[in-house]
């Protein structure tokens, strides 16, 4: 079949040769001079780009690890990622054990050109977002790179990512792709250009050599096709508060959760009036929890009732054991056929601190109940 293929292929063109007569082949397949001088032209946009981002990307080095960023300004301010500076805790690290303020307050940065100086932490973006602001002293003319106006990248753009992808020696690597996506919400860039670890921090920029945003993460270990980065909307808001002096001082991208705070209540048959709301506290499903705790005898029967007319009510009762840990009792999610309300009759195996998990059966559900704890005679 291929054969055959091949053999009407070439008799067609010949036919087509036969029939325009006075047509040059030349004329008949494509003009590669033409194709050659588009390659040429977006290779020269590429070597441009580059030429005058280079010298405004660095390696950041904090002693724990490394990642990248870029001038600004020409008197030495530096744009990068907060997790560069302040990682969040790894897999296998305790997250209590995270302090905001343990992060170093000087740093070293490396040009392209191999030079290296000394950069002070001014601070770091407000309400989680991953920006971090450095300045390099006594400096006057610096090359910069120029932030694109917010707004400006759309799908299909064509980028380039600058920066320093798994170890030092890779300096200065620089990359190209395309905008895949981006977020409706809060102008997240997604896109396809190739950037690993160390990449973190680096401009990401379109084809007038403008940054539209700051690579911050990819998905995987290997590079997959897609990465994201923050748009430059928030990088033009951050450098402004950060001239105002109007940053955060330790980075916010990650907070140790709250330990939990349960409610003391009594078995005393009192009724609770309480709201179910968005909470730090969730469980596995999603669903929203409120705590209370009391103190119970071995034998004792209790009756726990929780009432809403908002939401599918579900109680679990736990057992607080000697060594910390939680052992359920018993849970329930409805009273009986048609009665969504909860409703939890139970024998206490032991003396000891009960907790309760107040919660709702769907996750992300709100709204009043009424919770009562008893005890049968």
């Amino acid at each position: 079949m291929k054969n055959q293929f091949l053999q009407f292929g070439t008799l067609a063109i010949c036919t087509i040769l036969t029939v325009i007569s006075g047509t040059s082949i030349e004329q008949l397949l494509p003009n590669n001079d033409s194709t050659a001088v588009a390659q040429t032209a977006e290779e020269g946009i590429s070597q441009q780009i580059y030429q005058k981002a280079s010298p405004a990307t660095v390696t950041i080095q904090t002693g724990r690890g490394h990642g990248s960023g870029f001038v600004v300004s020409q008197d030495g301010l530096i744009v990068t990622n907060a997790h560069v500076i302040k990682p969040s805790p790894r897999k296998g690290e305790n997250p209590d054990n995270y302090n905001p303020y343990d992060f170093p307050s000087v740093v070293t940065v490396i040009f392209a050109d191999g030079r290296t100086v000394a950069a002070d932490v001014l601070g770091f973006g407000k309400g989680g977002v991953d920006l971090a602001i450095l300045k390099i002293h006594n400096q006057k003319n610096l090359t910069t790179l120029p932030l694109a106006k917010a707004g400006s990248a759309s799908v299909g753009d064509r980028i380039f990512a600058l920066g320093t992808p798994l170890h030092t020696d890779f300096k200065d690597n620089f990359t190209q792709g395309y905008i895949t996506r981006i977020n409706s919400a809060d102008g997240e860039i997604e896109h396809d250009a190739r950037i690993m670890g160390g990449n973190s921090g680096g401009p990401l920029l379109n084809t007038q050599g403008q940054v539209v945003g700051v690579n911050t993460a990819g998905i995987g270990e290997l590079n997959t096709g897609m990465n994201f980065a923050i748009p430059v909307s928030q990088v033009h808001s951050f450098i402004a508060a950060a001239r105002r002096k109007e940053i955060s001082s330790v980075p916010t991208i990650f907070k140790p959760q709250e330990k939990p705070n349960p409610t003391t209540i009594s078995l005393n048959g009192r009724v609770i009036n309480d709201n179910l709301g968005k909470s730090r506290l969730v469980r596995d499903n999603g669903s929203f929890v409120n705590l209370y705790q009391f103190q119970g005898q071995t034998g004792q029967q209790v009756v726990i009732e929780m009432n809403s007319q908002m939401f599918n009510s579900v109680l679990i009762l736990y057992q607080l054991t000697s060594d910390g840990r939680r052992k359920e009792i018993a849970r329930n999610n409805d009273k009986g056929p048609g009665d969504l309300n909860a409703q939890i009759i139970t024998t206490l195996p032991e003396s000891g601190v009960y907790l309760i998990f107040a919660s709702s059966l769907d996750p992300g559900e709100t709204g009043n109940y009424v919770l009562q704890a008893t005890t049968k005679p």
